[in-house]
This record gives structure tokens, sequence and C-alpha cells, in this order.
């Protein structure tokens, strides 16, 4: 009976250890967008975690990325930005830049924009809950793009989740 009781929990720190856990295995482009959502709905989310959850959402992207004419020049800013947040560097306007840059190229050529959502929350809602809140929207949108074999539409969601949650907002 108790050990019943321990396997949801096994399942739950494996979920919560994020891909670390999966270096030594091939991870999905699912299970990295899996591990993006629980970082994102921990409330004791550290940097670290966060730092993860993006490069892991970022390889995800390029894992499913279609084969188009546009492929190589996302593929070298994405990377690039990859390397930086690795270095530990989060918040960098080259970063920001060549993620509007990439997001473009997937968006058709529309730049990317603070959802209105976050722009007038509501009196009910804090900004940062609601910024969580689009945050696992934007998440489940992308596995559900995926798994509708929209790759494009999955890999302009989770460039929008990386953006939204490196872009400083005003609360």
């Amino acid at each position: 009976m108790t050990n019943h009781k321990l396997i949801p929990l096994l399942a739950l720190g494996l979920v919560l250890a994020g891909p670390s856990v999966l270096a030594g295995q091939d991870a999905t482009p699912e299970t990295l967008i899996g591990h993006a959502r629980a970082a994102v709905v921990t409330p004791e989310g550290s940097r670290d975690a966060i730092l993860e959850a993006l490069i892991g959402v970022l390889d995800a992207s390029l894992m499913i990325l279609p084969d188009t004419d546009y492929a190589g020049e996302f593929r070298s800013r994405i990377e690039w930005v990859k390397g930086s947040y690795k270095e530990g560097v989060l918040f960098s306007d080259k970063g920001r830049q060549y993620l509007g840059l990439a997001y473009k190229l997937v968006s058709g050529g529309n730049a990317w924009q603070i959802p209105a959502e976050l722009k007038d929350p509501g009196p009910t809602t804090k900004g940062i809950e609601r910024a969580t809140e689009i945050c696992v929207k934007l998440l489940d949108s992308a596995l559900a793009e995926r798994k509708a074999g929209r790759n494009g539409e999955a890999v302009r969601r989770l460039l929008e989740f990386v953006l939204l949650v490196i872009t400083p907002i005003e609360a």
C-alpha cells in the first residue's frame, strides 16, 4: 500500500527535476515542454530552473522546426540565445533582439507583442499571476499544435512563451 502512494510522489519529483534528469536520455519536445510547464507553475522555481526551462523550450523549438527556407537563420539565432542562457545571461538586449527576429521568421514577419491581457490584467488578477496563466496557456497551446501536426504554430507559441518570460513588464 505504501508503495502505491510513493509512485505519484516519485513521478512528481522527476517532473520537477527538469531536463537535467533527462540528460542521459533522449528528451522529446513534449517532455521538454512539460518540464517548462512544471517550472512555471512551481512557486519555488529558482532562476536556474527557469533558465533550464527556457533552454529546454528552445531545444524543443529546434526539434520540431519545419524544414523551411528560413530554418538555417532561425537555428543560428536560437543557438546563440541558448548559448547565452547556458552562460547564465538571461536578460540581454541582443538575446531579446535575436528571439524577436526568430519570431518574425515563424510568424510571417509579424513582431511579437506583449499580450493584451497583461496590458490591462483587470482588478482581480495580479500581473505576475496573469503572466503565469498566459505562460501555461502558451505551453499547452504549443503541445496541442504539435499534436495536431502544426509544428510551425507550435514553434511560434514556444517563442511567445520565451519572449514573455524574458521581457520586462511593468506591474
